[in-house]
């Protein structure tokens, strides 16, 4: 069973929680019990395509539900193939969609935006060696943010049931890239709900408060935006001194 203040795992009868102290009764003991395997975890008993249809509609519907209910333990494999199968899915639809309307969308735009667009890696020569490693890469992805994200909730002392645990959030919380399929829009949609379903996930899993979840994962957004910020105030204090040494020479 796990504590239910901090989500920490506890022996049965143990009566104080060693990672955060919190005191163990049985009322507390009992509700923490209630964490059952999700449906993609059961889909031996319910089906394949079931599971994985009620797993989708859980996450993005009812997050905090599911993420309250999912194991933090069980292995890395159920989720991890719930994922490559979900994101591969809506990432075909999406390759697709992108081969299909871009002869028509290069009528409609610039020279040098068509330039830009004939380039693109998915109708270029190098498109077939990207579709194959596009699993690869998804594998190698979700293990780099599981763990980038778990550091962070050790840094903001928020990791308190294992590495495990992000990691099968990271791996749910994928279910938004189903949106890819929808031309157009379908990639800001799945990229802002995969980004809420992280934050409330965490927070489940790890039974930690809303504002540490979501430093967790938006911390890297935040530095790579100040860096950005940082450049661009340093180009034009660069260009200021340059414009200013100009007109100093030529008055």
């Amino acid at each position: 069973m796990f504590c239910h203040a901090c989500g920490n795992a506890v022996a049965e009868g143990q009566q104080f929680c060693q990672q955060c102290g919190a005191r163990l009764t049985p009322e507390t003991a009992a509700a923490e019990t209630v964490r059952t395997a999700t449906p993609w975890e059961a889909r031996r008993d319910i089906g394949f395509f079931n599971g994985l249809v009620k797993t989708i509609k859980e996450t993005l519907f009812s997050p905090t539900g599911f993420f309250k209910k999912m194991p933090v333990s069980g292995g890395l494999a159920d989720p991890l193939l719930y994922a490559l199968i979900v994101s591969m899915a809506g990432l075909m639809v999406f390759y697709f969609w992108d081969s299909l309307l871009r002869a028509p969308l290069q009528d409609y735009v610039g020279p040098q935006f068509r330039t830009a667009t004939e380039q693109n890696m998915l109708v270029s020569k190098g498109g077939p060696v990207l579709a194959i490693g596009t699993p690869f890469f998804l594998l190698g992805g979700l293990f780099v943010v599981a763990g980038l994200q778990h550091v962070l909730l050790l840094v903001f002392r928020g990791a308190q049931a294992g590495f495990e645990a992000t990691f099968r959030v990271v791996c749910y919380s994928i279910s938004p890239t189903v949106f890819l399929m929808v031309p157009v829009c379908g990639m800001p949609v799945a990229s802002i709900w995969s980004l809420v379903l992280a934050i409330i996930g965490l927070k489940e899993a790890h039974r930690i408060s809303g504002s540490r979840a979501a430093l967790a994962v938006l911390a890297p957004f935040f530095a790579c935006c100040g860096m950005l910020l940082m450049m661009i105030v340093l180009f034009l204090g660069a260009f200021a001194a340059a414009v200013g040494n100009f007109i100093q020479q030529y008055r």
